[in-house]
C-alpha cells in the first residue's frame, strides 16, 4: 500500500528583508536546520520554501509532525545570507489557502472578481 505524506505549512517573517528565492538563502537555511535536526531529522522533515511574499515572508513545507522541530531549528539559523537575522513563525497550517487568510471558493457560487 503506498501511503500520502501529508504536509504542513508554516508562515515565517524574518526580521529584516531578505530574498527567500535566492539558492544562497535558501541553501544557507537547509544547512542550519540541517545542523540542529540532524540528517534523520532533516530527511523526515524534508523542509522546503514553497512560496515567497514581496514583503520578504516565505512559507516552508514541512512534513506533518515535525514543524514544532522545524520551527525550534529557525532559531538556530542566524547569518544565512551574511547579515545577521532572525525568524518569527507567524502561523503554521495544514493548507496554503489558510495561510494566505482566504476560504476557497464553492464550485457552484458566482465568481466576484
Amino acid at each position: 500500500m503506498i501511503r500520502r505524506r501529508k504536509f504542513r505549512y508554516i508562515l515565517v517573517e524574518p526580521s529584516i528583508l531578505l530574498d527567500p528565492a535566492d539558492k544562497s538563502f535558501q541553501a544557507a537555511l537547509s544547512d542550519g536546520m540541517l545542523r540542529y535536526l540532524g540528517e534523520f531529522g532533516y530527511i523526515d522533515a524534508s523542509p522546503k520554501v514553497v512560496r515567497t511574499a514581496q514583503n520578504g515572508n516565505f512559507m516552508l513545507r514541512v512534513s506533518r509532525g515535525s514543524e514544532a522541530a522545524v520551527t525550534l531549528a529557525l532559531a538556530f539559523v542566524k547569518e544565512p545570507g551574511g547579515a545577521e537575522v532572525g525568524f518569527y513563525t507567524i502561523k503554521t497550517s495544514g493548507t496554503l489557502l489558510s495561510l494566505h487568510g482566504k476560504k476557497p471558493r464553492a464550485s457552484n457560487a458566482p465568481r466576484t472578481n
